[in-house]
């Protein structure tokens, strides 16, 4: 979970949070830096958000987060990591025009990781991540093309053919339409698992998200225990 300031001479560091995230600024970023990253002039500072698990959890913290500060998605991927799993990790960084507006992103998005972190689910080979939002921001317009103020909905198992029945599962589920798709060689670090991103009215994206959920569990479940939650699983 966050954690306070460790050491009073790290001023790139804000904290921790779930899924093995690590949250940090850089108060003035480094011409050769902003060159090879292709940063704009715009903006002086950044913040990095950067997790070992997870994707959907991190982007719909920082979504919010970024509503309460002055600052704009720069850069977003999926690393393939998951801590050995079947799935990816994440790279976040957003731009600022000071170091205010950056921290405060960072702090705002720890605190909404934690929580959404809840909805990440492994066991000792696969994983799930479901979550679904009644209105979407920018940040989630702009990395799953979710439309603005819409519900948004993301459904992603692993190993990738769970995934495949998930998403069909939750098409079928209700009346949802699919903003935003990954596969191993699509949209992904080739993981070894499918994503899609959905939107439509909340009841039904949230209908669609928690049949998928409960599908993939079942499936999940075929190579050993129930998956759990990140926050609470045990190697």
């Amino acid at each position: 979970m966050m954690q306070e300031l460790f050491h009073p001479d790290l001023i790139e560091y804000v904290g921790t949070a779930a899924g093995h995230t690590i949250g940090m600024v850089i108060p003035s970023i480094d011409p050769i830096v902003r060159e090879l990253l292709k940063i704009p002039e715009t903006y002086r500072s950044l913040a990095i958000l950067t997790s070992r698990v997870g994707a959907a959890a991190q982007a719909i913290a920082i979504d919010d987060a970024a509503k309460s500060a002055d600052v704009e998605l720069l850069i977003f991927e999926l690393p393939r990591d998951t801590e050995g799993y079947s799935g990816h990790g994440n790279l976040f960084v957003l731009g600022g025009p000071n170091v205010t507006d950056c921290r405060r992103c960072v702090e705002l998005a720890l605190k909404g990781i934690d929580e959404r972190a809840e909805r990440i689910y492994i066991n000792e080979v696969g994983h799930m991540e479901m979550h679904y939002v009644a209105r979407a921001g920018r940040i989630l317009h702009q990395i799953f093309n979710t439309p603005l103020d819409r519900a948004f909905g993301f459904v992603c198992a692993g190993p990738a053919g769970i995934a495949m029945v998930a998403a069909d599962t939750a098409m079928k589920a209700a009346d949802v339409e699919i903003i935003w798709h990954g596969t191993p060689s699509y949209n992904l670090s080739h993981t070894n698992e499918v994503i899609i991103g959905i939107t439509g009215d909340y009841g039904a994206v949230s209908t669609a998200v928690e049949t998928a959920y409960e599908k993939a569990s079942l499936l999940i479940e075929a190579y050993g225990s129930k998956p759990e939650s990140i926050l609470h699983f045990k190697k």
